[in-house]
């Protein structure tokens, strides 16, 4: 059973979260220790696990702590290597300098990558995420069953944590840790000085135990902020971990005077859109709608995706006759088109053919249900831009706030869907006119350069950071 979250709960049983996780460590330890029968190296450990540590203790605090009610089904993942061509073809193409280019999360294309690879052969070197080619041990069912059910003879949170973590732990980070360290030991020393990434850090476990000992050997690793809530979210848990890992963390124009040079902004590319007029209505951009607890973010929480769910019901139930509403959700989490029936507008479902930005910029207006990576897409790109969210359920830090009361006072942000809806109507279709007003720009830029600042240049600024940040 998930609890419902205001804001200052969410903030609170994050903190709790962040607590817990050096206790989980050990005990992830513990586990790696009686299922291998030989210890783990701490460090190691606590670099490669921390990931999933963090989300494992999300959803810990997120539930009851009722062992038997929480413990879930006992699953064995087997990981398929999987050739990724797009990242093949720009390891065939780029040359060989001293920064390796690795997930980029650079949505503008293969055919843009490929050309801005070779443009910067001299300096970087697309790579692939590697793996171990040999089969790594199996899992270890017997021995993980009986650790759970000795776990669960006491209520201490020792226990209920050792109990959770041998039943949910992934292979990678159990069976196969030491099979992993000795691949990642005995592998190539890197050719580079620097390896870049903006998800592989979080996707692979590979990578992370390739990076861990490569670092050893004095590789630096640069993270990129690869999504929306880093900057903004009252407390995020990419952020926390990405800054963890990395030498050093690239964000979207905000920056952390806390940590000072370890966190700075280099801008990342505008994605990939439409190139001619916006010929289609209105385009509803819905967060994935889920009954699961993820992580402890606002729009991963099951109580935050049923309240923006209801919201969305009454923006789509206020708007006025004929306005045209397309409502686009990821395909396996499927907004409930059947709780808009009510609606006067004619709604259509998208298609999703084409990437989320190519879809929003075909779009005179685009609205968004919450505050994710979406909406900071389309202001960026300067399309119409509306966002409601309920401001019980989600609160910006206070370094963004200023920012967030700008875009609200000329109608960017709402705090209810009726409000936004009731905006909505009274732009008459044409939305152009108010979002092209300089109250609207003004804020629209002020916010872009800090929390969006992607840019058509971002590749000689690449360029220009890593040799600034490899002379230092």
């Amino acid at each position: 059973m998930t609890a419902i979250y205001d804001a200052s709960r969410l903030r609170e049983a994050i903190v709790e979260s962040r607590a817990l996780v050096p206790l989980a460590r050990q005990v992830l330890g513990e586990v790696i220790h009686d299922v291998t029968g030989k210890p783990p190296d701490m460090e190691r450990l606590e670099f490669v696990s921390l990931f999933w540590l963090m989300q494992f203790c999300d959803r810990f605090v997120g539930h009851d702590k009722d062992v038997t009610s929480v413990a879930p089904e006992l699953q064995v993942r087997v990981a398929r290597a999987r050739r990724d061509v797009r990242a093949h073809l720009l390891s065939a193409v780029s040359g060989h300098g001293q920064v390796q280019i690795v997930s980029s999360y650079l949505k503008i294309g293969l055919s843009r990558e490929l050309s801005a690879a070779l443009r910067a052969r001299g300096y970087f070197s697309w790579g692939t995420v590697d793996s171990p080619p040999t089969v790594l041990a199996s899992f270890n069912e017997g021995t993980r069953e009986a650790l759970a059910t000795g776990a669960t003879k006491a209520s201490d949170v020792h226990s209920r944590l050792r109990c959770q973590i041998v039943l949910s732990a992934p292979l990678a980070l159990v069976e196969q840790h030491h099979e992993y360290a000795q691949w990642a030991a005995t592998t190539h020393p890197s050719p580079f000085r620097l390896v870049y990434t903006a998800n592989a850090h979080q996707n692979s476990f590979a990578f992370r135990y390739k990076a861990f000992a490569q670092r050893t050997s004095g590789l630096r690793l640069a993270i990129h902020q690869h999504g929306g809530g880093y900057g903004i979210d009252e407390q995020h848990l990419g952020e926390d971990h990405d800054i963890a890992l990395g030498d050093v963390f690239y964000t979207w124009g905000w920056s952390r005077s806390d940590l000072g040079r370890r966190v700075r902004a280099m801008p990342t590319a505008f994605p990939r859109r439409h190139r001619g007029k916006p010929s289609h209505g209105y385009l509803l951009m819905s967060l994935p709608v889920t009954s699961h607890l993820y992580r402890l973010q606002p729009f991963l929480l099951p109580s935050h995706v049923d309240r923006a769910v209801a919201e969305t019901v009454a923006f789509a139930g206020e708007l006025t006759d004929g306005t045209d509403l397309c409502v686009r959700s990821s395909v396996s989490d499927a907004f409930p088109m059947n709780r808009l029936q009510g609606s006067r507008a004619n709604l259509t479902s998208d298609d999703l053919r084409e990437h989320g930005c190519v879809a929003a910029s075909r779009h005179r207006l685009v609205v968004h249900n919450y505050l994710g990576t979406s909406w900071l897409e389309t202001l960026a790109m300067n399309i119409p831009t509306v966002c409601f969210y309920d401001p019980v359920m989600y609160r910006p830090r206070a370094a963004a706030q200023p920012f967030v009361d700008a875009l609200a006072k000329v109608g960017v942000i709402h705090y209810s869907g009726i409000e936004a809806a009731k905006f909505v109507n009274g732009l008459n279709g044409d939305p152009s006119a108010w979002w092209q007003s300089t109250e609207v720009q003004e804020a629209r830029e002020a916010f872009v350069a800090r929390y969006a600042n992607f840019s058509e240049n971002w590749l000689p600024a690449w360029i220009e950071e890593f040799e600034r940040l490899l002379a230092e």
